[in-house]
């Protein structure tokens, strides 16, 4: 008979004793699961009928309890739109995964190759954006595309390795500036603070130029912003980046690369989550 490797049984024994997730919000802030569980590496990929299923259920907002935008300031003149995408199901080619780094070794979770993204309308300039590629993790944003300002009011995550959730909503009050005011031409830098009960985030926007994505074989015009935000607190120190590439005409995400880096130390326990994840938008036409 096959005997196990002291490998094989050192992993095996992480997997049952790991004792804590540190899970990482694109926002910069950080919510902490502490609970001895096995931990699976396996996610489960969401499918266009999946997507759509759940578009069907509340096709309109659902996060209607954070309000309605607190406009940071007047329009500006050098931003041309911004009108609210479309509602639907949107496609986007997808790399990436997620993982857990402890006691020396990693636990990845790789994303599938296609996300199906969903829009909801919230009302007025507010809309929100929903990037399931797999159901253990959700990426979501509450925006706002108005006239000369394109803002962001929250950031959603939730995230689950081995029935361990972490769910969390971060609150940008007043509203993140994305493009508009001093993010509006090259260089230009926004900075702002968000929040979930306490647990602040630092984000500087910076500004880099308009640049071309090509959708569906036609380039169109995008506004190219980099989100870097930094945690550092009792037990916790992380950092995150976005460049994300924003439609000019109505602030659809073109395309988005994501990475997050964070380490918690609590209890004489220290482990470390990370994310890296690009999407890239297939179509400019929803499905519903």
């Amino acid at each position: 008979m096959k005997r196990a490797s002291p490998v094989s049984n050192r992993r095996r024994r992480l997997l049952s004793l790991l004792p804590l997730i540190a899970i990482a919000l694109a926002a910069g802030a950080f919510v902490i699961a502490t609970r001895t569980q096995a931990i699976s590496p396996e996610g489960s990929p969401v499918s266009f009928q999946q997507a759509l299923d759940e578009y069907h259920k509340q096709p309109g907002s659902r996060r209607d309890d954070l309000g309605s935008p607190v406009l940071p300031m007047a329009a500006s003149s050098k931003i041309k739109g911004f009108t609210v995408p479309a509602a639907g199901v949107y496609s986007y080619r997808t790399e990436g995964h997620d993982s857990i780094e402890y006691d020396g070794d990693s636990y990845v979770r790789p994303f599938p190759a296609e996300t199906y993204a969903r829009v909801h309308h919230a009302g007025g300039c507010v809309w929100e954006l929903y990037f399931t590629p797999i159901e253990e993790h959700t990426d979501a944003h509450r925006q706002c595309s108005a006239p000369g300002e394109y803002l962001c009011l929250a950031h959603m995550q939730k995230v689950s390795f081995a029935g361990i959730s972490g769910d969390e909503t971060h609150h940008c009050h007043p509203a993140m500036i994305q493009v508009g005011g001093k993010a509006s031409s090259a260089g230009g830098v926004e900075e702002t603070v968000c929040e979930a009960h306490g647990n602040r985030a630092r984000i500087v926007i910076k500004y880099i130029g308009e640049e071309s994505v090509t959708v569906d074989g036609v380039a169109r015009p995008t506004h190219h912003v980099r989100i870097d935000s930094y945690v550092k607190g009792a037990g916790l120190d992380g950092t995150a980046v976005a460049d994300a590439w924003f439609d000019v005409v109505d602030g659809l995400y073109l395309k988005l690369v994501r990475e997050a880096d964070v380490t918690v130390d609590r209890d004489g326990n220290k482990g470390t989550y990370k994310i890296q994840a690009s999407y890239e938008l297939e179509s400019r036409i929803p499905r519903t």
